[in-house]
């Protein structure tokens, strides 16, 4: 799968969980395996956790120093999407992006 199709099945999942309360409920339960079987190369051994954000709680998540590149940080001074969906072609550096905090963001989400 590439970048692009990556991106497009979180995007799809992402998506769902936020129509979908036993499907959330799924993901959350237990997210690689629920990633995985939408499409998303999650390796073995990789830990995935879903937080949600909420009024008076909102996640900023930072991306894994090991695979933060100077690609990525010219790219996140200028205001772009760093740590999207299909980066690396892993779901393990799904970052998300800060949102407006006037209406609450979305800091941890699937930014596609």
């Amino acid at each position: 799968m590439n970048d692009d199709q990556s991106a497009r099945a979180a995007a799809d999942l992402y998506a769902r969980a936020l129509t979908d309360a036993d499907f959330k409920a799924q993901l959350v339960a237990d997210a690689a395996s629920v990633l995985r079987a939408g499409g998303l190369d999650v390796p073995e051994g990789v830990e995935v956790k879903v937080v949600e954000n909420s009024s008076s709680t909102i996640y900023f998540v930072l991306p894994d120093p090991e695979t933060l590149t100077d690609e990525l940080l010219a790219s996140a001074s200028g205001g772009s999407t760093v740590g999207t969906a299909g980066t690396n072609g892993t779901l393990g550096t799904i970052c998300g992006t800060f949102g407006s905090l006037g209406t609450a963001g979305t800091a941890g989400s699937a930014a596609v």
